[in-house]
């Protein structure tokens, strides 16, 4: 080969490398728009992913929100859906990222359960066909309750008579209704009642060993209805009872004198003979919300004002020994107990001819005194001393006067645990607020986050 042919045949070379990338040039950019396509759709769906975990995280953290909230409230299904989406919505705004859903809500045996999703518009991913991407949370709450125990001792004496004693059961329902929620027997939660005026209706079923005096006999054709005097010993507000064995340490049956012949009197009624005055039976602590309601139903209003005896009948039902023995013990930390003492009146007896109550008639000198003023003072102090053995035990005292004098609420502000559970109700609606209020109090007691 000549030098001539070589120069040729190394320029055609030289030539053909120096030409190869403008040849090649079209098809290498085809192959980096193909290669381009899942090399952003992937650094797209990286970047829409974080998007939807931070959307995630923060319904979560609207959801945890939410469920304790209602974790520690109380109301009706209704209401607890309103405090979940009031609480979601607080912490989840309009203008955060994803398109929530309402969230849902259920309450099974305590445990409150959320759900809630949402939609994250994409962005870089629309380029395969991915536009929106779904994310959810789910939460649950463990409504830890403590359990209550709490009785209702209510005035149904008769200056309760007409519209406030229908306020009083519409008040004590609505109560009822807080405390139970939706169920119908409560979980760790009983309520007694007791109704009281100038005397309190144990039952005839207790009429041994706990009562003696004159036998419902001498009053045939009627029968005891089941109220008593208060003790004649010299203890008459010890909730710790002295063995009912020694008569002098009984009650006495409650029997109304009669004013001419006995054998004389109409059928069984607390308007005449000898049950004249006589409330409606007390209702031992009870987790039945049936049996509370139909209580407070049958509360009429007659006799006079013993807010002492109805205070102490209602520790003895809170007690775990007798004569009631619903009551756990004292001292358990996984039971808190309560009682609400409700009146319209001040303590009083009478000492007109022919009227009677627990403490028969003022003329007696059952109180140690037969003057009114020291009466009232004598029972004024049974009553305190009652609040303040309770409270020793650490009893919830709470206190409401109804349309009552200062006087009345003085006392039974001393009475209260402390002044902020003694509440004054001027009215038929102030009195249904205020027990509405201690509903919502002790419901909040029993629950935990």
């Amino acid at each position: 080969m000549c030098m001539s042919d070589w120069r040729k045949r190394s320029a055609g070379l030289w030539r053909r490398v120096h030409e190869l990338p403008a040849e090649r040039r079209g098809a290498v950019a085809v192959i980096f728009v193909i290669a381009l396509v899942p090399l952003v759709a992937a650094g797209g769906a990286a970047i829409d992913i974080s998007r939807a975990y931070v959307v995630k995280q923060r319904l979560g953290f609207a959801i945890d929100a939410a469920a304790l909230a209602v974790g520690s409230a109380t109301g009706s299904e209704d209401e607890l859906s309103q405090i979940m989406l009031r609480f979601f919505q607080a912490n989840y705004p309009a203008n955060e990222v994803g398109v929530p859903a309402t969230p849902s809500m259920s309450i099974v045996d305590n445990v409150v359960t959320i759900t809630a999703s949402a939609e994250v518009n994409a962005t870089l991913m629309r380029i395969v066909g991915v536009n929106n991407i779904s994310v959810a949370a789910r939460t649950e709450v463990v409504r830890e309750t403590k359990g209550l125990e709490v009785v209702l001792v209510l005035d149904n004496t008769g200056s309760m008579a007409g519209s406030k004693i229908a306020s009083l059961k519409t008040a004590a329902t609505d109560f009822t209704n807080i405390l139970f929620g939706r169920e119908t027997i409560a979980t760790n939660l009983k309520i007694g009642i007791v109704p009281f005026a100038g005397s309190v209706n144990i039952g005839t079923s207790r009429q041994s060993p706990y009562t003696t005096g004159a036998s419902a006999a001498s009053y045939l054709p009627t029968t005891w209805g089941g109220c008593v005097e208060a003790r004649n010993n010299v203890v008459p507000t010890d909730e710790e009872d002295t063995w009912v064995n020694n008569t002098s340490h009984r009650w006495r049956r409650y029997l109304w004198p009669p004013h001419a012949t006995r054998n004389r009197w109409p059928p069984v009624t607390s308007t005449a003979g000898p049950n004249k005055q006589c409330p409606v039976e007390v209702l031992p602590l009870t987790a039945v919300k049936s049996q509370i309601t139909t209580k407070i139903g049958a509360m009429a209003a007659s006799g006079v004002t013993h807010i002492n005896l109805g205070a102490a009948w209602g520790w003895r039902l809170l007690s775990p020994t007798e004569p009631f023995t619903e009551g756990r013990p004292y001292g358990d930390p996984n039971y808190n107990k309560a009682i609400v003492i409700m009146t319209d009146g001040e303590n009083f007896i009478s000492n007109v001819f022919g009227e009677y109550s627990a403490y028969g008639n003022l003329s007696e000198g059952r109180l140690g005194t037969t003057r009114l003023g020291s009466a009232v003072t004598a029972l004024n102090n049974r009553l305190l001393t009652v609040c303040t053995r309770m409270k020793a035990l650490d009893i919830i005292v709470y206190t409401i006067t109804f349309q009552s004098t200062p006087a009345a609420f003085a006392v039974m502000r001393d009475c209260a645990s402390d002044p902020a559970k003694a509440f004054e109700s001027p009215t038929n609606a102030d009195l249904e607020r205020t027990f509405r209020a201690i509903g919502a109090q002790l419901s909040n007691l029993r629950l935990g986050r």
